[in-house]
C-alpha cells in the first residue's frame, strides 16, 4: 500500500541526507518543515487508524518509538488490526 508510519524528525533528516536535493541549502528548511508538520498532526491527534496497512514488525517498531516519544499526548485510539 505503500503507507509507512511516520519518522522521528532525526529519522526524516537522515533519510534526507541520502536523497538528492536541486538546492542543497533545501534541505534545512525541509527538515523545519516536516519537523512542524510532525509535531502539529500528531500532537493534535486523538485517533490513529492503521489498520489494514499490511504492516510488519519493523513499521510496529516504529510507530511504537514515535508514540514512545511522547509525540502524541491527546491520542486516545490506535487501531492496528
Amino acid at each position: 500500500n505503500g503507507w509507512r508510519p511516520p519518522l522521528l524528525p532525526p529519522q526524516f533528516a537522515a533519510e534526507l541526507e541520502a536523497k538528492r536535493v536541486t538546492e542543497g541549502e533545501d534541505r534545512p528548511v525541509l527538515q523545519r518543515l516536516y519537523e512542524g508538520a510532525f509535531h502539529s498532526q500528531l500532537g493534535r491527534a486523538t485517533r490513529l487508524d492503521c489498520a489494514s496497512l499490511g504492516w510488519g514488525d519493523a513499521e510496529a517498531s516504529q510507530l511504537a518509538a514515535v508514540l514512545a516519544s511522547g509525540a502524541a499526548p491527546r491520542l486516545e485510539q490506535l487501531d492496528l488490526s
